[in-house]
C-alpha cells in the first residue's frame, strides 16, 4: 500500500516538473534534432500519466479487497463476503493495465506527429490484433471486451447467488441445505456460462475446446482420476445431501461442524475451531458419522464401576438422580426418546461394572455432558459413601518349600 502512494506522489511531482518545463521552455536547453521541448514535455506527460492512472487503479485494487473502512460499503454492493478475495477485480486491474499501456503507443506516435502511423496502429490492435503464426491472432481490444464483460457477468451472477440463498429461497419450503446446494450449482453453472460469453467475446473459437476436452479425457485417464472422482462425489454431495452445512459429522479420526460442502471438498470445523478440508470421495468412499443428520439428539454411555459389597440399588439411584438432575439430558417421558437407564453390566475382577445410559438435546456437546455427570457421579459416591474399586489379587502359592527350622521361608 504505502508503495503505491510513493508511487502516485513521485509520478505526480514528475509530472508538474514536465508541465512547468514545457510551459517556461528554458533557454539554452540542448536537444535532438528534430525535437522540440514541447514534445519531449508531452511525450513524458504520457509516459508518466500512465503510471500515474496505473498506480491509482493498483491503490484502488488493494482497497476494495482490503475492505475497510467506506470500502466495505463497496464489497457489499459486489456482493462480496467479507473475508474472500473479489476476484473480478483482478480481472479488471488486468484489462486496465492492458488498456492503458495499449494507449500509450497510440498517443507518443501522435505527439511526434506519426498521425496515420498511429491510426494504423489502433486499426490494427482493434481489428486484426498481434498475429502469432500461420492462424493465431490476439486482439487487444476483443480480450479487453472478453474481459470486462466476464467480469460484469460474475459480479451479477453472484450478487444473485447471493439473495437467492439469503432472501428469495427463504420463502421457499426447501431445507436450508437444498438452499445452500441451490445455490452452489447456480453459482457454477453461471460462472461457466460467463466463462463460455468472455471468451467468445475476446475472439476465441470455441470449437476449438472440443481439443481441450480431448486431451482432459485423456489427462483423466491418466493422472486426475482423484479431481474428477471428488468433483463427481461433490454433485452426488450437493443433490442427495447426506450431508449438510450445519451437521456434526465423524469422517474416520476426524469429529466436527461442517461448514462447507463444495464441489471439490468439504471444510469441516472441529472443536478446536481448526479447520480441516476432506475430499469429497472420502465422504462417499468411507463411513460417515452424521450425528444430527435428522435431530441434534444423541445418546451418551458412562462406564461406572464400584467396589464388592457395594449396594447395587443405591448405586442405581445415585445414577438415576443423576441424570434427573442434568437440564442436558432428556427426561423419562418423551414420546419417541426412552429416558435415563441404569444397567448391571456384570461382575469385573474388581468391581461391579455398570452403565449410566442417556439421550441428551445436543450431542455435539456431549463431552461437556458427560464430563458434568462424572462429576455429578463422584460427588453422589461420596456423598452416600459407595466405595470405588481398586485392584485385588489372591495370591497362592503351590508346592512351597517348607520353611527351614529356627530359619525363613
Amino acid at each position: 500500500m504505502g508503495g503505491t502512494l510513493r508511487l502516485i506522489i513521485i509520478t505526480g511531482i514528475a509530472s508538474l516538473v514536465s508541465a512547468g518545463l514545457w510551459y517556461f521552455q528554458p533557454e539554452n536547453l540542448p536537444l535532438p534534432e528534430g525535437w522540440s521541448m514541447a514534445v519531449i514535455t508531452k511525450s513524458l506527460l504520457i509516459l508518466l500519466g500512465g503510471l500515474l492512472v496505473s498506480g491509482f487503479a493498483q491503490f484502488l485494487h488493494a482497497r476494495l479487497q482490503a475492505g475497510k473502512g467506506h470500502w466495505g460499503i463497496v464489497r457489499r454492493l459486489l456482493s462480496a463476503d467479507d473475508d474472500k478475495p473479489v476476484y473480478e477485480l483482478f480481472w479488471l486491474l488486468g484489462a486496465l493495465h492492458i488498456l492503458i499501456w495499449a494507449a500509450i503507443p497510440v498517443l507518443l506516435l501522435r505527439v511526434w506527429g506519426l498521425y496515420d502511423q498511429s491510426a494504423k496502429l489502433l486499426s490494427t490492435l482493434a481489428s486484426e490484433g498481434i498475429k502469432i503464426g500461420e492462424k493465431t491472432h490476439i486482439v487487444p481490444s476483443k480480450i479487453l471486451v472478453g474481459i470486462f464483460l466476464f467480469a460484469l457477468l460474475i459480479t451479477a451472477t453472484r450478487w444473485i447467488k447471493r439473495r437467492l440463498n439469503n432472501r428469495w429461497l427463504h420463502h421457499t419450503p426447501m431445507h436450508p441445505g437444498t438452499r445452500e446446494a441451490v445455490a452452489t450449482m447456480f453459482g457454477y453453472i453461471t460462472f461457466i456460462i460467463a466463462l463460455l460469453i468472455g471468451l467468445t467475446f475476446a475472439g476465441f473459437n470455441l470449437s476449438s475446446l472440443t481439443i481441450i476436452a480431448g486431451a482432459l479425457g485423456v489427462g483423466i485417464g491418466f493422472g486426475l482420476q482423484n479431481i474428477a472422482n471428488n468433483f463427481i462425489s461433490g454433485l452426488i454431495l450437493l443433490f442427495e445431501r447426506p450431508i449438510r452445512p450445519g451437521d456434526f459429522i465423524s469422517v474416520g479420526e476426524t469429529t466436527g461442524f461442517v461448514r462447507k460442502v463444495s464441489i471439490r471438498s468439504t471444510e469441516l470445523e472441529t472443536l478446536d475451531r481448526m479447520s480441516v478440508i476432506v475430499p469429497n470421495s472420502d465422504m462417499l468412499a468411507n463411513h460417515v458419522q452424521n450425528w444430527t443428520l435428522r435431530d441434534p439428539f444423541g445418546r451418551i454411555i458412562i462406564p461406572v464401576g464400584v467396589a464388592y459389597g457395594s449396594d447395587t440399588e443405591l448405586v442405581k439411584k445415585i445414577l438415576l438422580d443423576v441424570a434427573a438432575n442434568n437440564d442436558d439430558v432428556i427426561k423419562a417421558g418423551h414420546p419417541f426418546i426412552p429416558g435415563p437407564q441404569v444397567l448391571f453390566k456384570g461382575f469385573g475382577d474388581s468391581s461391579l461394572d455398570f452403565e449410566l445410559r442417556v439421550f441428551i438435546r445436543q450431542v455435539d456437546k456431549r463431552l461437556l455432558i458427560t464430563s458434568a455427570i462424572n462429576f455429578a457421579i463422584d460427588a453422589g459416591f461420596r456423598e452416600h459413601k459407595v466405595n470405588s474399586p481398586f485392584p485385588q489379587r489372591d495370591l497362592w502359592f503351590r508346592n512351597a518349600p517348607p520353611a527351614a527350622e529356627g530359619g525363613e521361608v
